[in-house]
């Protein structure tokens, strides 16, 4: 366990970050938070999770998640979107070859406010790095890309995100995709030079 401080909002208690995978006490109260979140904003029943869900918590209660996945490990929830395998979508856009296993899908996205996304954000784009992941590949609302983009980190399209390639899947998600998503990626670093630069 370790904590985290947040530098865009005023202070009110000190966040802690926890890595929660299956069988983690605070699991099943992380994937709760994340399908009420989805449930209340899209009226959306999340069919599944990330392997692993990072949570933050204020005075012990969840107050924002984020799950990630390793390309390497499997076939991504966002290439279901795509026309080719990720990492070729991904050299495209980097104009160089980009090795799977240094991609990691981001999803499960929730949080009370948008202070708290920027804030488990940044928590897991550390605890990424440090993994040794270089890419970041996501499904965004145009919310989250505005949230990016104020931060100065305008993400990359890749593609839409069409929910008529989910099939009948794709009624679980409610109005999320009246959103308009789009698969997105990022380089971790540059995220973390900007954090740093807000210091």
């Amino acid at each position: 366990m370790r904590a985290y401080r947040h530098h865009f909002l005023p202070q009110r208690s000190l966040p802690t970050v926890r890595h929660t995978v299956d069988g983690h006490p605070r699991r099943a109260a992380a994937e709760d938070f994340v399908r009420a979140v989805f449930r209340r904003r899209y009226g959306a029943e999340v069919p599944g999770f990330a392997p692993n869900l990072m949570v933050l918590e204020r005075d012990a209660r969840i107050v924002a998640a984020a799950g990630w996945r390793s390309a390497a490990e499997d076939r991504l929830m966002l290439e279901h979107y795509l026309d080719r395998s990720v990492e070729e979508a991904l050299a495209r856009l980097a104009g160089q070859p980009v090795p799977r296993g240094r991609i990691v899908e981001v999803g499960n996205l929730a949080a009370e406010r948008p202070g708290s996304s920027v804030d488990v954000i940044f928590a897991l784009a550390a605890h990424l790095d440090r993994l040794g992941y270089e890419w970041v590949a996501f499904t965004a609302t145009a919310e989250l890309i505005g949230i990016f983009r104020r931060l100065g980190l305008p993400p990359l399209a890749i593609a839409p995100a069409d929910p008529h390639r989910l099939g009948e899947q794709a009624r679980a998600w409610g109005s999320y995709y009246a959103t308009g998503p789009v698969v997105v990626a990022g380089r971790i670093r540059l995220a973390l030079d900007k954090a740093a630069g807000h210091g």
